[in-house]
């Protein structure tokens, strides 16, 4: 159990760092830069890909709770949730042609389809509502 929570905070932790980053840049980066490095949010209206850029980087908090016992569960949420955004994200370069990002977007939904199912079921233990 321990290996499996240990491949799980790895692939966690270094997941987050990419959507940091990523998340970061759609947020706050010019459109110029966000075409040029071929961020998918372009195709959207810009308030809304600043949207996913912030959502993203609350997705890393969440998946960063993965060390916080109490709040496990809030790292496969986030994971979930950042498969939804990959889907989309591969949606949108798929419809624009831009088929040369669509392996990214596989990789890291496979990476996070792997921390969501190596952390441990959260079951409610009738001391834990207390």
């Amino acid at each position: 159990m321990k290996a499996r929570f240990a491949i799980a905070a790895v692939i966690a932790v270094l997941v987050a760092a990419f959507f940091a980053f990523v998340g970061y840049n759609k947020a706050f980066a010019s459109l110029a830069d966000l075409a040029r490095y071929g961020a998918w949010t372009i195709w959207l209206p810009e308030t809304i890909g600043r949207l996913v850029g912030w959502s993203e980087m609350l997705c890393v908090a969440g998946l960063l709770c993965i060390f916080i016992a109490r709040y496990r569960h809030l790292a496969r949420v986030a994971a979930l949730l950042l498969i939804v955004n990959q889907l989309a994200a591969a949606a949108v370069h798929a419809s624009h042609g831009e088929t040369g990002a669509l392996p990214q977007n596989a990789v890291l939904i496979a990476l996070l389809a792997l921390v969501a199912a190596l952390l441990p079921s959260s079951k409610v233990r009738q001391g834990d509502l207390s």
